[in-house]
């Protein structure tokens, strides 16, 4: 019965005992994936689709299907090399793609998160956001995104768009085509960039893992992908217990990034995970062993209520577990918490009242649509929010000052500073 499996695992968690996933009770299946490589036409000009759905005929064995399509499609002129790539593939000509790093013909660029070790950590910048799928013409982002040189990026899901977790090569694709992009390969030399994933790097659109480490099969694969085109500092509990959430510091800035999909529960059921409790426990160990002037909770999704109406996809969907973070905050009287999100495409801000007594509010940070062409509508209940163009999160932290601040501003892909918030540390303190 899934009260009586919920109070013994929350029991055995609060005596100390780690507990190994694949020794529980599964509370809810792995959602069926719902891949989308169809033609971009039924998209609405989605660019980002042409070439996976090339490689994807390909890939079924259709390939004069696959043929037709790319000659139909070149004169769309989106990256000629791609289209050359899978023609080639498609013809099977010598020396073709093997769907492999070693044999894929352009340099690229991955992360390289040892850079900026020695810059200043009493004051630095940080730049977030999530939502890139690869559009051209919005590449210059990560130009943008350069100018302002951070001493970090975090990228909190649906870094490229992938959709399809049982395909290996479509993943690694996915994840080439970006690395090669000059934009990409700028910004990856100078600045250490961080990720976690969300549904569409991780499974389809909202999707979500079940509690089973090895089901459905397809999850340890798509996280070894996942781990050799990222350079985290770990990736979850390991092989153990596998997954993408880590922490790292910077300065007196603790970051924790949350894995929202890998154990993630349907939330259908009666009072569904997020987390998965090894990762709940891990969260709390990791709030509570390293208390900071700032702690930043980052998740893939939004924790503020009603930010994605009629939908149980952001944490609206988890309640019980989201009060469940608010609740230990609060009892271990942890200060300066702030939450980074993604997944709605658009940037905003929000100020979480948790209802829980002498415990400050919690804001919220949200970015999501760093290169994407789909846009979502502007929220009533934020603080302010932007849709117009194509948007990152800007976040200043300045702890020499007696009262240390932290800084969000929301900047265009221009470059255009839209809005700005700033909260000081004192804020954040409880009663």
């Amino acid at each position: 019965m899934r009260t009586t499996n919920t109070i013994t695992t929350s029991l055995l968690l609060a005596a100390g005992v780690s507990l190994s996933l694949s020794t529980q009770p599964l509370f809810g299946q792995a959602s069926k994936p719902r891949v989308n490589n169809e033609k971009p036409e039924k998209e609405k000009g989605q660019v980002k689709r042409i070439h996976p759905h090339a490689l994807k005929l390909i890939l079924q064995g259709k390939k004069g299907e696959a043929i037709s399509y790319l000659e139909a499609s070149a004169a769309a002129k989106i990256n000629p090399g791609h289209t050359k790539l899978l023609m080639d593939l498609a013809q099977g000509k010598a020396g073709a793609w093997k769907f492999d790093a070693a044999t894929w013909p352009w340099k690229r660029t991955l992360p390289d998160t040892s850079l900026k070790k020695d810059a200043p950590s009493d004051q630095f910048t940080i730049a977030f956001g999530g939502g890139a799928g690869y559009v051209p013409e919005h590449e210059r982002m990560w130009d943008t995104i350069g100018a302002i040189e951070p001493r970090a990026l975090l990228l909190l899901g649906d870094n490229v768009y992938i959709d399809d977790p049982e395909t290996p090569e479509m993943q690694q694709f996915h994840y080439f085509r970006r690395q090669s992009q000059p934009e990409w390969s700028k910004l990856a030399k100078e600045v250490p960039i961080y990720a976690i994933w969300d549904d569409h790097d991780f499974t389809t659109n909202d999707g979500w893992g079940g509690p089973d480490i090895e089901k459905p099969a397809w999850k340890r694969e798509v996280r070894q992908v996942f781990k050799e085109n990222w350079d985290n500092p770990y990736y979850g509990g390991g092989d153990k217990n596998p997954g993408c959430w880590f922490d790292f510091q910077i300065g007196d800035v603790h970051f924790i990034m949350l894995d929202g999909r890998y154990y993630r529960e349907s939330p259908k059921t009666d009072a569904p995970s997020m987390l998965g409790p090894v990762q709940m426990e891990w969260l709390k160990k990791t709030l509570t062993n390293k208390i900071s002037k700032f702690t930043i909770i980052c998740s893939n999704v939004p924790m503020a209520p009603k930010v994605k109406p009629g939908s149980k996809d952001t944490w609206d969907g988890y309640k019980q577990e989201r009060q469940k973070i608010y609740d230990f905050i609060a009892d271990q009287k942890i200060p300066g918490v702030v939450i980074f999100s993604a997944d709605r495409h658009r940037s905003d801000a929000y100020k979480i009242d948790t209802k829980i007594k002498g415990m400050y509010p919690l804001y919220e940070f949200s970015s999501s649509r760093l290169t994407n062409q789909h846009v979502h509508p502007l929220i009533k209940s934020s603080l302010f929010g932007y849709n117009k163009k194509q948007s990152f999160g800007r976040v200043d932290f300045d702890l020499k000052k007696e009262d240390p601040t932290v800084k969000y501003t929301i900047i265009s892909i221009d470059g255009k500073e839209i809005h700005n918030l700033e909260v000081k540390l004192s804020e954040l303190q409880f009663q």
